[in-house]
């Protein structure tokens, strides 16, 4: 395979685009070499400059009607135009005077795969293999991309350390590895591997970083640590090993200097919304909340869309008692995501704190509506209920939590007390008695919510039975 970087310096590059271009914008002719053409493709394609790119294809056909790699080219940028069946039409048509050429295979293998061929494209790429002098590591790659277009990530992950023992310091194939092992959930053969690649390539920072991931995902978060400590000894201007390292500090709980990292992965000017609502969280877990807020106002300042910034603020205003600007901030979440269950259930928790207890009611069936079913909402709910001495919506919201998740006790006294209201003493003391047996604290909630339960004997010789 050809490789015309030997040839072609970045300065030369540069100078043959600026007279490829004074020539089209002049409506003038010129006579170009072929290695020229190829680059000047080349780079109209990686640009995704299509128009240039077969203005340059025109010139190619007067000048070299004849040459099979321009032709091979041509076909890439008939595929990369949606132009699928052209392109295989014109590689069709030369197969026979390249049938040993490996870049005819690759741009086959190229124009197969974006029409969704990808078995063939595989089979393409195995001939690029068997005629190719050079440049295995990069048909290796390809191999694997093509096997994890259909899924099958162990095929992938085989060709891609066969890739990396050619070339351990392919960025490419070790952010593609990394891919596969976090889709097929590997981390134990990924921690393996990347330290096999850091044996050869020890001062490979993108091999450190993913182990260091490899470790975050199996939650060592010590070892991750390290990892991604030796990532900033190596590059300190690695900025995604600043967010993970701020990350990992997050699950060890130390938030102060997790804080500090994400502060310093903000100055390279990427995911700034992301990371100002990171260190409003870690503020928040050191019960910061001036800092808090300040951090997630700065988030939304910066993203006005993102509903979790506003739930965070709400919170944070909510633990400094601004009760009104706690309630508008989470009603604007869930004005802007109406179907996160999480949010409606988060106003829900602040309308009943705050007294609107009607508001409260909608904000619960909001949150089961969009599909938020766990413990909690159903128990919060019934409380509300209780509250409320609606024996109906009680029994309500009860059966339809325990219809999910049967054995909760807390449920299950709160069925004890709607019997109670429902003059069925009988059965109630019988279902608080078997509840009490497995939880005997949960008197206390029997008693918070039917208070006048202390007037009852049984209630009494049971509360003196437990002590």
């Amino acid at each position: 395979m050809e490789n015309y970087e030997d040839d072609f310096s970045e300065s030369n590059i540069d100078q043959l685009v600026i007279r490829f271009e004074k020539m089209v914008e002049d409506g003038g002719s010129l006579y170009y070499e072929v290695d020229e053409l190829e680059e000047l493709l080349e780079h109209y394609i990686i640009n995704q400059r299509v128009e240039l790119a077969f203005r340059v294809i025109g010139i190619a056909g007067t000048q070299y009607p004849g040459n099979k790699q321009l032709a091979i080219k041509e076909a890439e940028l008939l595929s990369i135009t949606g132009k699928h069946e052209e392109a295989l039409e014109l590689l069709s048509e030369i197969e026979l005077l390249e049938s040993f050429n490996p870049d005819y295979y690759l741009a086959k293998a190229t124009v197969l795969s974006q029409g969704g061929n990808y078995k063939n494209a595989i089979d393409s790429l195995f001939k690029a293999l068997e005629f190719a002098r050079d440049e295995h590591d990069l048909i290796y790659l390809n191999l694997a991309i093509e096997y994890q277009n259909m899924e099958d990530y162990p095929r992938a992950i085989e060709f891609l350390k066969k890739s990396l023992t050619l070339n351990y310091d392919s960025e490419d194939a070790l952010y593609e590895l990394a891919y596969c092992f976090e889709l097929s959930r590997n981390y134990d053969d990924a921690v393996l591997t990347f330290n096999k690649i850091i044996d050869h390539s020890p001062y490979n920072a993108h091999a450190w970083f993913n182990l260091g991931a490899s470790y975050q995902a199996l939650g060592q978060f010590e070892k991750a640590l390290v990892a991604l400590d030796y990532v900033l000894i190596i590059d300190e201007d690695f900025h995604a090993a600043y967010f993970n390292k701020a990350m990992v500090l997050v699950k060890l709980e130390r938030y102060s200097e997790a804080i500090e990292l994400y502060k310093r992965a903000l100055s390279f000017e990427i995911l700034d919304s992301l990371i100002y609502f990171y260190i409003g969280d870690c503020y928040d877990n050191l019960e910061d909340y001036k800092n808090a807020l300040l951090y997630f106002e700065k988030a939304i300042k910066k993203d006005a869309a993102m509903a979790e910034g506003w739930i965070g603020a709400s919170s944070s205003l909510d633990m400094l008692e601004r009760e009104l600007e706690a309630l508008e901030y989470a009603k604007r979440a869930v004005e802007i995501d109406n179907k996160n269950g999480d949010y409606w259930c988060f106003l829900a928790g602040l309308e009943m704190k705050y007294d609107l207890p009607y508001d409260a009611v909608n904000s619960f069936e909001k949150a089961i509506e969009m599909g938020y079913l766990l413990e909690d909402v159903w128990e919060d709910y019934a409380q509300l209920c209780l509250t409320l001495k609606d024996q109906e919506l009680a029994k309500s919201v009860v059966d339809r939590g325990q219809a999910i998740h049967a054995e909760n006790k807390l449920l299950q006294v709160y069925r004890s007390i709607i019997h109670y209201g429902d003059r069925e003493e009988d059965m109630g003391f019988e279902l608080l008695v078997q509840t009490l047996m497995q939880e005997p604290k949960l008197i206390e909630e029997f008693i918070l919510f039917y208070p006048q339960a202390m007037e009852l004997e049984e209630i009494q010789f049971l509360i003196e039975s437990m002590k």
